[in-house]
């Protein structure tokens, strides 16, 4: 069928349109003064293969005349979409008549929708960190479950053959399909309908969605009924949609992604983030950066509470037995806005760690301060506070504080104070394990705060504000030694008592699988392509957070 044929160098007007999303059929009425002498219409329809099919009375022939159009007509041009469509081709019927109920059945054509550059990529990275990727999409049931594989979304990344493949391949692909219905049905147990969805009562479709990754020919109230079915079971779900058709379900989600460039104004409006570059890797940027940013803070925590803790500590120890106070008010203001603020703030920017990328994400309710942050924060204090006061004590032979003891006393808790600002940049690796270039902003932030001190100890000015004096070189050379001792706690908290002092970070389950598949001889799939059995699944409707692909 050529489209050449339909056209005509007389004017056309355009009087009539039919759209129906049940049926799937759109038609288009044109007058043809010229192809016509009576001034009779010619109907132009295009739709789903079986929905045209339905409206076809005849077909168009090799020598251009018509026949009729028999069952098993109909039967060879299914067969010959769904064979397209299981490349991943876009199949449309076209048809023509006088009327809408004398059509002639013109032909199937496929569209090449390529799946845009990165996808893959970012669907693989967010599967490994324990997110789920569902596709919700109008197409047939064999174009979703082919871009689904070649996605990443169904089947497994170890695969000989790469499921993304190239655009140069894909007609070849068709080809090769044509009579091999079993690779059409791949991964069929993990799809359903728009009409199966219907037929699933509401109270259920939280239930029986579970394990299912691809939704077609669905209209907009399926993807809303999806989401809401999602969030029943405490999913945090995101949707991303470009179309006006996606408002719903964007603003019905927890996070409505829209697109920045080929978004419709309507889908801008209803949604809570506008990717301005279209690019769905920028989500999983934003999801490793959202990780990044929440554990920082707890570092962030950890190092501000043990900090507080040792200084309120020492300040009521030295009240409660009537001691003098071991720092003067000067000191411990530098030390609460100097010292401590700039290595606080570039904790903030630690680079994420590999573990915190792969783990499961978290519950929406967990908190922030932990048993095991908590543990950290009062171990390090107490050991601030020991060294503290017994540099203090060492020193304070006569009875009287003079400002060699409080200087003593100061240099030391800053001491412990830097250090265990560095050990505060992970919740799991010993400070050997760090990488001492990663953070520059915490480099800058410590190399400030020691130049800071070192003036506030030498320079003459700043000695009579804070009642300060020259340290010996062996003086400190013998606060470097005891204050190390932080790293040597840090070190058997992170080794030897993980439990108690680090906070779990479960690797999602298709983290465990990446890392087993990289030591096997064997090609193995992470995904069992099997019926699955719905009690065993809403054992796992609490292991990944959601993100439907609309």
């Amino acid at each position: 069928f050529s489209v050449a044929q339909l056209q005509t160098e007389s004017k056309k007007s355009m009087f009539g349109r039919r759209s129906s999303s049940n049926s799937g059929v759109t038609g288009t009425g044109v007058s043809n003064s010229a192809g016509s002498n009576d001034g009779s219409s010619l109907y132009f329809v295009k739709g789903m293969p079986e929905a045209v099919l339905g409206e076809c009375l005849s077909h168009v022939t090799k020598d251009g005349s018509s026949s009729a159009l028999t069952e098993d007509g109909k039967l060879d041009v299914l067969a010959q979409s769904r064979r397209m469509a299981a490349s991943g081709l876009r199949v449309l019927a076209m048809a023509y008549g006088p009327s809408l109920d004398q059509l002639t059945f013109a032909g199937v054509i496929g569209m090449e929708d390529p799946v845009r550059v990165g996808v893959t990529d970012a669907v693989r990275q967010l599967r490994r960190g324990g997110v789920k990727v569902l596709m919700v999409t109008g197409d047939s049931k064999e174009t979703a479950l082919a871009i689904a594989r070649r996605c990443g979304i169904l089947g497994s990344d170890y695969e000989e053959e790469e499921i993304h493949g190239s655009d140069d391949t894909l007609m070849e692909n068709f080809h090769h399909s044509q009579g091999q219905f079993s690779d059409i049905e791949f991964g069929a147990a993990f799809a359903l309908s728009g009409d199966e969805i219907d037929a699933i009562p509401s109270s259920n479709l939280a239930d029986s969605i579970i394990g299912i990754r691809v939704f077609y020919r669905v209209v907009p109230k399926h993807k809303l009924a999806l989401v809401r079915a999602l969030q029943q079971h405490g999913e945090i779900v995101a949707v991303t949609g470009d179309g006006v058709n996606d408002a719903l379900s964007l603003k019905g989600a927890d996070i409505g992604i829209s697109m920045g460039r080929s978004g419709t104004d309507v889908a801008k409006e209803a949604s809570d983030i506008v990717l301005a570059d279209d690019d769905f890797s920028t989500i999983t940027l934003a999801i490793a950066e959202g990780k990044g940013i929440f554990f920082n803070i707890r570092n962030f925590l950890a190092f501000q509470l043990s900090t507080s803790f040792a200084a309120l500590t020492m300040a009521g120890v030295a009240t409660a037995f009537g001691l003098p106070s071991p720092l003067n008010a000067m000191q411990i203001l530098w030390i609460n806005i100097i010292m401590d603020g700039p290595p606080a703030q570039s904790l903030g920017v630690e680079p994420v760690d590999e573990k915190i990328l792969k783990a499961k994400p978290r519950k929406a309710d967990d908190p922030i301060v932990t048993r095991a942050l908590l543990a950290r924060c009062i171990t390090s204090a107490a050991l601030i506070v020991f060294l503290t006061l017994k540099v203090f004590a060492n020193e304070l032979d006569d009875g009287k504080v003079t400002r060699r003891d409080t200087t003593m006393t100061f240099m030391m808790f800053v001491n412990c104070d830097l250090l265990n600002a560095y050990c505060c940049r992970s919740s799991e690796r010993a400070f050997y394990e760090l990488n001492l270039f990663s953070n520059q902003a915490f480099l800058w932030a410590v190399g400030g705060s020691v130049i800071g001190q070192l003036l506030v100890i030498y320079f003459a000015p700043l000695q009579e504000v804070f009642q300060t004096e020259a340290l010996t070189g062996s003086d400190m050379v013998y606060i470097v030694f005891l204050s190390s001792s932080m790293l040597w706690l840090d070190t058997l908290r992170k080794k030897f008592f993980s439990s108690w002092f680090s906070d779990v970070y479960h690797a999602s389950p298709r983290a465990k699988k990446d890392d087993d598949a990289g030591k096997m001889t064997k090609v193995r799939s992470w995904l069992n392509f099997r019926q699955l059995d719905r009690s065993t699944n809403k054992k796992a409707k609490a292991r990944s957070r959601n993100m439907l692909a609309l």
